[in-house]
């Protein structure tokens, strides 16, 4: 059985969405940011990073970083048709869209949100949130001109990339103008939102 550590406004939706597709069995264990229940001891113990998503492994090995769950995930339970295969022709697109994704958007959301991180100068929090914006903007517009010439970020294939930038734009600080500047990557996002096990991963994590 797999078990996920995860909480609301956490990477942990696009990993329920693949567990939600799959037939594996596995089981959510909450972790509340919002207490530091991920700074605990407890929680320390499993992983040391304190970040969220974790997650236990039918072997008892433990993985962190939600692309590489999805990745692992969609490579392990094949039959969910979410992760093109070694020699697939959408595999390259599929690695390297999952890989900037994770490296450069999550990375600017968390830039946005908790600026106060990323700086010894406090007074120069606003000037790393107003950056970390313009560089996840610059990573969408990046994305939407790909998708002016492919469906899906993986070409015709929807695959779990997908459902991650579907993600992280459903964090973007200012959705009505993302959605404006970025008509294709919001396309992606309404295709996804709308099938079943999306639905069922986001009664947990009410992303839109």
């Amino acid at each position: 059985m797999y078990t996920i550590y995860t909480f609301p406004g956490t990477g942990g939706f696009a990993v329920e969405a693949m567990l939600e597709a799959g037939n594996a069995p596995w089981k959510r264990e909450l972790i509340d940011t919002g207490k530091d229940e991920h700074r605990s001891a407890r929680f320390l113990a499993i992983n040391p990073a304190a970040q969220l998503p974790a997650m236990i492994l039918p072997s008892g090995e433990l993985m962190t970083e939600s692309a590489a769950i999805c990745i692992y995930l969609g490579d392990a339970h094949r039959d969910t048709g979410l992760a093109p295969q070694p020699g697939d022709p959408g595999r390259a697109a599929y690695l390297r869209w999952m890989v900037y994704m994770s490296a450069v958007v999550y990375t600017a959301d968390l830039r946005c949100y908790y600026p106060d991180r990323y700086t010894s100068d406090l007074s120069g929090a606003d000037a790393v949130k107003s950056c970390a914006v313009e560089q996840m903007n610059a990573a969408f517009a990046i994305m939407d001109e790909h998708l002016s010439r492919h469906e899906w970020l993986a070409d015709k294939t929807m695959s779990v990339a997908d459902i991650y930038l579907a993600m992280l734009a459903s964090w973007h600080p200012d959705i009505p103008a993302l959605k404006l500047a970025c008509p294709r990557v919001s396309g992606v996002w309404d295709k996804v939102a709308g099938i079943d096990f999306i639905k069922k991963a986001n009664t947990f994590y009410k992303l839109w």
